[in-house]
């Protein structure tokens, strides 16, 4: 939504959708009907911005998309009334938000444009001090928003400064960065800490330097000492013990492994280091209930930091930020973490037989975060490398009775390993259509370098490449024009421990 200018160009995110063909009339009215849902949680949410992103795309689907549909003027005529009474009051609605938006925009605009010019002139100069540190991981959710603002003023990394322009500094020099505002430690630092002295390595082998000296007793007995232990069973007698109470086999072995000092007062025994008392022997211990943990991502990316000066981030930086994020990033996708095992649970007789087994990923929409919480098991047709559902209004009529989004797909390779062909990726064309935030999960058991994936269509690239594609099975694909992968690892899902989901098996 916004050039490498940096300003927000909320055109952007709702760009016309070619039509294709292949793809029913019927499904296309299915995603007029989703948008319309979205723009009415939005609504609620007094979220003005997405809201009006979302009847900008649904006015451009009803009117430059599915007009052109081969089908359009011979089926469905009730959906076509339905939908151009829907357009005329999203119209409606439009014209009212524009003023709030386009001032709503206009200030955001302008408070990026000033972080930018600070910040850019900050590093310029090094003014900023050295009170840097790595981004805090207290709060996941916040630091990925957190991320999310990151990406959405500078494309070409993770966790990068949020009002930082790409052109601030060259890629190039990310480790120049690096390095100026996190210094190495300092040489005597590393010697504080060193096993090895502060010298280190590079020191000369000094003996040992013992401040006393040792004494032997001079008049050592080499007698043999026979201990009545070892000896053969006798009659028990009672061993002479002096005033002391201390024996004479004792008094040998203390002279003999004594080391005395040059000073004859006898030094203070030093207390034990651990405590033997009994009542610590078995301490009460008492039992922390720790919290769950925060959902983590699900495809560990590489991260590119660069210096962030705290004092700065003002409650006025923060609130950019999160107006970037409801501006222009991508919704989260949330998944339980129980998810895949209970799939590969209820796909597990298929497995054995090395078939393929798919399910269906539904959900809901809060706070422009997706929520998966139903997994559905439809009826299908499979086969070793190929898994194709059966009855697919089944599966809407479900989800339209539960009111949950289409989130994606799920299936498994029994005896492949874990990537996408090209029958997974035309299939999912088709759910990515419907929503751009829905994920395919590859499950993959015998893969050893990883058991699955999560993935999602390339946009405009991989998407393009397939929706060009007019192939059937097995076949190579082009790649796409602007050289990058058809498909890619989705960098917005999270596992959560804490979401439920219901799993509907219709088979």
């Amino acid at each position: 939504m916004k050039p490498c200018s940096g300003e927000i160009n909320i055109s952007e995110s709702a760009k016309r959708l070619d039509v294709d063909n292949r793809i029913s009339l019927r499904y296309y009215y299915r995603i007029a009907h989703n948008l319309l849902r979205q723009a009415e949680i939005y609504r609620s949410e007094k979220n003005i911005i997405d809201l009006f992103v979302m009847l900008m795309r649904f006015s451009s689907l009803i009117t430059e998309t599915i007009p052109f549909h081969k089908d359009y003027q011979v089926v469905l005529q009730n959906e076509k009334l339905y939908f151009r009474k829907r357009l005329l009051n999203a119209l409606n609605e439009l014209e009212a938000l524009k003023p709030d938006v386009q001032r709503r925009l206009e200030e955001l605009n302008r408070k990026n444009r000033s972080q930018v010019n600070i910040w850019g002139q900050a590093l310029e100069d090094g003014s900023l001090d050295d009170s840097f540190v790595w981004p805090p991981v207290k709060k996941k959710i916040e630091n990925n928003r957190t991320s999310q603002a990151y990406r959405a003023v500078v494309r070409d990394g993770f966790y990068r400064s949020p009002i930082v322009q790409r052109n601030s500094f060259s890629t190039n020099s990310r480790e120049d960065q690096f390095r100026k505002f996190f210094l190495p430690p300092k040489e005597e630092t590393l010697s504080r800490h060193s096993i090895l002295g502060p010298n280190g390595l590079h020191g000369h082998w000094k003996p040992p330097v013992a401040d006393r000296r040792i004494q032997y007793p001079s008049n050592l007995d080499l007698t043999p000492i026979e201990f009545p232990s070892l000896l053969q069973p006798t009659e028990d007698k009672p061993v002479a013990a002096k005033e002391n109470g201390t024996s004479e086999i004792e008094k040998s072995m203390l002279e003999v492994l004594s080391l005395q000092d040059d000073s004859t007062q006898p030094q203070e025994e030093p207390h034990p280091m651990v405590s033997l008392d009994v009542s610590d022997v078995n301490p009460k211990m008492d039992i922390v209930k720790e919290l769950c943990p925060p959902p983590v991502l699900a495809e560990v990316q590489d991260v590119h930091v660069t210096a962030q000066d705290s004092c700065s981030l003002t409650s006025q930086t923060v609130s950019l930020q999160d107006e970037l994020i409801h501006a222009e990033s991508p919704q989260e996708v949330h998944i339980s973490t129980a998810l895949m095992d209970s799939f590969m649970r209820l796909a597990k007789s298929n497995t054995v037989r090395n078939l393929e087994t798919c399910g269906v990923l539904a959900g809901s929409l809060k706070n422009r975060k997706f929520y998966v919480t139903a997994l559905i098991i439809p009826k299908q047709e499979s086969t070793s490398d190929s898994c194709q559902t059966t009855n697919e209004e089944e599966i809407f009529d479900y989800q339209d009775k539960q009111s949950l989004f289409p989130l994606g797909w799920i299936h498994t390779h029994p005896t492949q390993s874990c990537f996408m062909s090209s029958i997974d990726v035309h299939t999912h064309y088709s759910y990515q259509i419907m929503l751009p935030e829905s994920i395919a999960i590859v499950m993959a058991p015998r893969d050893g370098s990883r058991t699955h994936g999560i993935f999602r269509l390339t946009t405009p690239g991989g998407m393009s490449v397939i929706r060009q594609c007019q192939q059937r099975g097995f076949h190579p694909h082009q790649q796409p024009s602007d050289g990058g992968p058809i498909y890619d690892h989705c960098s917005d899902v999270y596992m959560n421990p804490d979401l439920k989901f219901d799993v509907v098996d219709l088979r």
